[in-house]
């Protein structure tokens, strides 16, 4: 079972994303744009894979992008909410209905895009340069 994957990142970053979903397309279409926009990303398909990754790598995380849907994402979001006092977390989901209302009140929520297009790609590279240049508050 792959269980941590290579990062997608830029070493000199200051910025790091950590991805954790277990659909390796998007993890991989949204960390190789958030990579070009000078992000230091690294994706987990699973909350026991992000742990051993953090644990592993010792990364300091600035925000994490996590599929709402996953067991144990609420509960891995708020453990990380206590090690860094200044992470922000955006959950994603599928379709509406499947949006974990625990999100909605800690953090952003925001659906997975239709179409992985360059429109999407510039949409969410803007959304988390945004939350993390605090020019937008999370809702």
């Amino acid at each position: 079972m792959l269980s941590v994957l290579k990062p997608l990142c830029n070493p000199k970053t200051e910025k790091t994303v950590l991805i954790v979903d277990d659909d390796l397309g998007f993890a991989f279409w949204l960390g190789q744009a958030l990579d070009r926009a000078g992000f230091q990303t690294w994706p987990a398909r699973s909350v026991a894979s992000a742990e051993s990754l953090l644990q592993e790598m010792k990364l300091r995380v600035d925000l994490l992008l996590i599929t709402a849907s996953l067991p144990q994402a609420h509960d891995f979001a708020t453990r990380l909410e206590g090690v860094y006092s200044d992470l922000k977390v955006i959950a994603v989901y599928d379709e509406i209905d499947r949006v974990v209302e625990q999100f909605a009140r800690d953090g952003a929520v925001r659906q997975k895009p239709q179409a992985i297009d360059s429109a999407s790609e510039s949409d969410w590279v803007k959304l988390v340069a945004d939350i993390l240049e605090k020019r937008l508050r999370l809702q």
